[in-house]
Parts: structure tokens; sequence; C-alpha cells
């Protein structure tokens, strides 16, 4: 008989399954091999995924398979193991982790160069996106996805949180989870893992983007932070109210860089002509859990950002 996966393989011309938000990626050439503690091999966040492509146009029939990527996991370990880099959408990771410290008494946080490194072969087995964040169970499940395991930690370990971040109502969860939404959707995220495909955020750094394409995704980055704008409640001094939520340690870390960052950039200051914002994002730089975050982002991006603005610049935007 037949095997398995063939009886369930669908008959119908499809494509590749979309995600609805991706991770940061970063593949300016040579970038990443100068930087230390990083043993990267020039692009992050381009892996290939375990699909097959059909749509030969011959009444349905599966086309040739394409050749796979996807490793099988490495064995379970006694510990959650969480491998980040200093970027912004791992960032929440990290924020989460500086609000609720005894998190680092019971997860192994590594970076890809515990396992040789973007480019090598033993990252591609931890890591199936080949992306940044990853997480590796104690009871054998590969998590990818930044708000996978986020919800994964939160939910875990919720008695050892100091800050369950989750919002103290029903309302404040619903927001908290829309501007989660807004984030991962229109700014952080691309729902393609292949080369030359790009988030609204990328607009800053990616000089391979297309100038028209930069122009338009750039209009479409501001309209997203004015949406932000609008959603943030008034009273403040969080997104949702007077408690940290979900939506503060998403956003905060992309809005800290983008502004960070503002000086040198396309996209200029995101919190001028935005007062929610800037007063959101003040009082978040005045905790050190959070701009402790926040400083490892920038160290990180200040290693190639000088670059990609220049072969932005060279380009235009369109």
């Amino acid at each position: 008989p037949p095997p398995l996966r063939d009886l369930l393989r669908p008959r119908s011309d499809m494509s590749r399954a979309r995600h609805s938000s991706r991770d940061i990626e970063f593949d300016l050439p040579g970038a990443l091999d100068d930087m230390a503690g990083l043993a990267s091999k020039a692009a992050i966040g381009h892996g290939a995924r375990d699909v097959e492509v059909f749509g030969n146009g011959r009444q349905g029939r599966p086309a040739e398979r394409q050749s796979c990527d996807v490793q099988p996991p490495p064995a379970a370990s006694k510990k959650d193991t969480v491998v980040i880099i200093s970027t912004n959408n791992p960032g929440r990771l990290m924020l989460f982790a500086a609000l609720n410290p005894k998190l680092g008494e019971v997860i192994d946080w590594k970076t890809p160069a515990d396992y040789g490194g973007f480019g090598g072969d033993e990252f591609a087995k931890v890591s199936p996106q080949k992306l940044c964040p990853v997480a590796l169970t104690a009871g054998g499940l590969r998590l990818f996805e930044s708000d996978v395991i986020l919800s994964y930690v939160a939910d875990k370990y919720a008695p050892l949180l100091e800050n369950d971040c989750r919002g103290p109502t029903v309302e404040a969860r619903a927001l908290s989870a829309l501007l989660v939404r807004v984030h991962d959707m229109y700014i952080s995220g691309t729902n393609c893992s292949q080369p030359q495909f790009f988030s609204n955020q990328a607009v800053f750094y990616k000089a391979a983007m297309p100038g028209p394409e930069r122009a338009a995704r750039l209009k479409d980055l501001l309209k997203q932070l004015d949406l932000v704008e609008s959603l943030l409640l008034p009273a403040g001094p969080y997104c949702v109210g007077d408690a940290i939520s979900f939506a503060d340690v998403v956003l905060y870390p992309t809005v800290a860089m983008m502004q960070d960052q503002a000086a040198a950039s396309l996209v200029g200051s995101i919190t001028e002509g935005r007062p929610k914002l800037a007063a959101w994002l003040a009082h978040c730089n005045a905790d050190p859990r959070f701009r402790g975050v926040a400083d490892k982002i920038k160290a990180f991006v200040d290693t190639f950002l000088g670059k990609a603005v220049a072969g932005i610049t060279a380009k235009g935007c369109g």
C-alpha cells in the first residue's frame, strides 16, 4: 500500500502555507561574520521549508518533489533551551526574562554560536526555518516563532512569574492581543522565509529591497505606527493601562530599536507626531529591565546599519 503521507497528500494545486508573522531577518552579506560571539554565515533568515510544491498544471498531479532541508531536532535535554539573538522579535523573550528573573534558573539561553552559527548543519537541526528564536523543550518539542515560544514559556512557568503580562481585564487582554497582532503581521512580519521577501520594518536596514517596494512599505509602516498610536490608552503608562502586558513586551524591542536608529535610518523618529507612543517609550526606557534589552539590540544593529544605510542611499527609495 502507499505510504500514509501519500494518502494524506492534497490532490489539488497548492503552494506553501503562509504564516501570519515572521521573525526579523538580517541578510547583509558579510556583516555577521564580523560579529563577536556569532559564528554566522552571511544570512539570517533564509531556510528551506519541508514542503511539496504542486501546481504543474497537469490535472492536479503532484509536481516533482523539491529537496528538503528540514533536519530532525536534537535529542531532548533536561531543561528547556531557547536560542536567541539580540534583535527585536527575539527581544520579547529577552524582555520577558528580564521581567521574570527566575526564568534564568529553569531555561538555558543560547545563541546560534552554540550550534556552529547560522550557516552550519548543526543549527539547521535546531531551527527548521534557520531563524531565531527557536526553543527545544525538555519534552522533545522544537518550537519556533517568537509569539509561540513566549506563550509556551508564560504558560509553563506561570508559578515562577513576577509579571505574567497577561493583562488584568478581558478588555486589556483583548487590546494587548490586537496590538501584538498589528506588530507581528504589519510591522515586523513577512510570511516567506525565502530570499528577497521583506517585512515593513526592513525598510531601514535591507539594502536589497527594490526602491519602489521600499517606498510602499515605508508608507505602510508609518500607517501601522499611526494605528498603534490610536490604540494606546491615553492614561498609560503602559500600552493598555497601569500594568505591563504582552503588548509592551512585544512592541518595546521594535519601537526602541527603530527610535535608537532614528538619526541614521530612512524612517527617522517614529515618536514624532505620536505623543502617546513617545510617552510610553519614555516610561519604558526609564526602567532598566526594558532599557537593558534595548541596549543589547542597539549594539547588535550598530554592527551593520551603517553599511545598510549606505546601500539604501545609493539605491534610493524609489
